[in-house]
């Protein structure tokens, strides 16, 4: 069944890039809406002094021209800092308004084994899948069940791996959305598109593909199946084509 609305939240300006900026663009070339959810303003992503002041106006010019390479619906920004992200009820409301908001099919975010701020994102993001079908909170909107939730990789590969999407045909899209965030590129993430071949070809050689991106399906929460023939989607064999 084809996605109809998919979800991404991340905390900073080249996350969503970084993680998963080639799965975005083959969701979006096939009519699917995808919706970003970014936390932080990019304060800290300066390497010039000079710059300090104008990093944050800088990074959202550059996020704006992401959307347009990468077809992304809507951006709903944070002003955070880049270190200040908290794990609290105001960023947990945040997540569950956003689900009900786009209420997406699916829902995308960072990996749990990583620094701080991209650790505190997971953990509220997780909850926040689960608490957004419940019947409560009804200020945030109406409750909404999505069907999955994925996290992606950004600073490190995940030591283990639910799927990989080969993105061999999206990948030049995915460097060019990269160097969209020319501010970070290279000068802040050290080596960024180095670091992007070399994940791409490493998850890519995995599935025997040129390129491509892993994802961990979360299984906190167990999903329902009433037609057993369904158990056949958990397949890690099964190929795109469904054979």
């Amino acid at each position: 069944m084809k996605i109809q609305r998919a979800l991404v939240i991340c905390c900073h300006p080249d996350d969503e890039v970084l993680g998963i900026g080639g799965t975005i663009k083959k969701l979006t070339n096939q009519g699917t809406e995808v919706s970003v959810l970014m936390f932080a303003n990019g304060n800290e992503g300066y390497t010039r002094l000079e710059d300090k002041n104008r990093i944050v106006d800088i990074r959202r010019k550059e996020r704006e021209e992401v959307g347009k390479i990468l077809g992304i619906s809507h951006y709903e920004a944070y002003d955070y800092g880049d270190f200040a992200i908290p794990e609290d009820d105001v960023t947990y409301k945040m997540c569950i308004k956003a689900i009900r908001t786009y209420r997406p099919d699916v829902v995308f975010t960072h990996y749990w084994n990583e620094y701080r701020t991209h650790k505190a994102v997971a953990s509220i993001t997780e909850e926040a899948f689960w608490q957004a079908g419940w019947s409560c909170s009804l200020e945030l909107g109406q409750p909404w069940k999505a069907s999955g939730l994925y996290h992606f990789e950004v600073i490190q590969l995940m030591p283990q791996n639910s799927f990989v999407v080969d993105i061999t045909d999206t990948y030049e899209d995915k460097v060019a959305a990269m160097r969209a965030y020319a501010s970070q590129c290279d000068a802040v993430v050290s080596d960024a598109l180095q670091q992007i071949e070399g994940r791409a070809l490493t998850r890519g050689a995995q599935v025997g593909v040129k390129y491509g991106e892993a994802l961990l399906l979360n299984t906190t929460v167990p999903g329902l199946i009433s037609d057993v023939n369904h158990l056949n989607l958990g397949f890690r064999g099964r190929d795109a084509s469904g054979s």
